[in-house]
C-alpha cells in the first residue's frame, strides 16, 4: 500500500512539473513576437531597421523571415538588435530558445509561414490556405487509392 501511495505522489509531482513547463511556454514570448513588438514600439519600418543594423549581408526579406519565424537572427545580429531596441541581448536569446521550445518549427506552422512569406498575406490567410491544401491532399489521396482499388479489382 505504501508503494502505491508513493507512486501516486511521484506521478502527481511529474504531472505538476509538466503543467508548469507548459504554462511557462505559453507565457514566454518567442523571438518573432519580440522582434515585431520592439520594431513597432520604436516605430521603425523593416527598411529603417535594416539601415540601423548596418549589415550589407542582410535584406528586408531576412527581417521579415525573422518576424514570421522562418529563420532567426545570429548572435551578432541579436547583439546589434539589443543595442537598437535597448533590450538586453539575453532577452532575445531567451526568446529564441522559447521559439524552439514551443515547437514553432513544426510542419504545420512551417507550411503556414511559407504561405505567409511567399504570398505576402496575413497569418490568418496562411492558416486558411494550409487547411485548403490539406483538404485537397486528402481528396487526391482518396481518389488515388479508390482508382488503384478499382484497377486491382478489375484485373
Amino acid at each position: 500500500m505504501g508503494k502505491l501511495i508513493e507512486e501516486i505522489r511521484k506521478e502527481k509531482r511529474a504531472e505538476e512539473k509538466r503543467n508548469k513547463y507548459k504554462e511557462n511556454l505559453k507565457n514566454n514570448k518567442g523571438i518573432e513576437e519580440l522582434l515585431v513588438e520592439q520594431r513597432t514600439k520604436k516605430g521603425l519600418s523593416r527598411i529603417e531597421l535594416l539601415e540601423k543594423l548596418e549589415d550589407s549581408k542582410l535584406t528586408e526579406k531576412d527581417i521579415k523571415k525573422w518576424e514570421i519565424g522562418l529563420s532567426y537572427p545570429d548572435l551578432d545580429t541579436i547583439y546589434k538588435l539589443s543595442e537598437i531596441y535597448r533590450v538586453p541581448s539575453a532577452e532575445f536569446v531567451k526568446a529564441k530558445n522559447n521559439s524552439y521550445e514551443k515547437g514553432l518549427a513544426g510542419i504545420n506552422k512551417k507550411i503556414i509561414r511559407w504561405f505567409v512569406y511567399t504570398l505576402n498575406v496575413s497569418f490568418y490567410v496562411g492558416v486558411v490556405l494550409t487547411i485548403i491544401l490539406y483538404v485537397f491532399t486528402f481528396i487526391f489521396a482518396l481518389w488515388f487509392f479508390v482508382s488503384v482499388a478499382y484497377r486491382v479489382k478489375g484485373l
